[in-house]
């Protein structure tokens, strides 16, 4: 297994963890899968990101990143995203947590980008700041599309996404 999905396979593993665990519904004892922490989903890192990935349905308070393929084994809580968000921070303060304490600490360290418009794919953003030539198979990525949180967050989840 190459190096970014060895590391992207440890973060998701802090995700699910970090995710509320599924529970009985007192009502009628069905199952109940709240909303999870954040989903990651794999995209094309080539391809716009909008067009592949339906945000639409996102819950509001609703986390999502993106990852580049072959850096994820498989989705996590893509069938979660539409949950109601209940009893999680604000996805700033998700954000926070994962990049400001938990990303080079106890998790490895990653690559983390913002995605300002549907129309952009994560090589855009590399590119962009000068890492076109980045070898994905060897550093995870954990893009953030900011066109999916709320207006008065983006700029601070931007921010947080902001690398040396």
């Amino acid at each position: 297994m190459a190096q970014a999905a060895q590391d992207m396979a440890e973060i998701r593993a802090w995700v699910q963890t970090s995710s509320p665990g599924k529970f009985r519904s007192p009502m009628d004892g069905d199952w109940v899968f709240p909303a999870p922490f954040a989903a990651l989903l794999p995209i094309d890192p080539d391809a716009p990101a909008g067009p592949q990935v339906d945000l639409s349905e996102l819950a509001d308070g609703g986390l999502v990143f993106l990852v580049p393929d072959g850096q994820l084994a498989a989705p996590f809580a893509a069938d979660r995203i539409e949950r109601v968000v209940d009893g999680l921070p604000s996805p700033t303060d998700r954000v926070a947590h994962l990049f400001g304490h938990r990303l080079g600490v106890d998790l490895p360290d990653v690559l983390t980008v913002a995605l300002s418009s549907p129309a952009q794919s994560i090589m855009d953003v590399l590119t962009g700041e000068g890492l076109g030539d980045l070898d994905l198979a060897a550093v995870a990525v954990l893009a953030v599309p900011l066109w999916a949180l709320p207006a008065d967050q983006r700029s601070t989840v931007a921010a947080l996404c902001e690398h040396p």
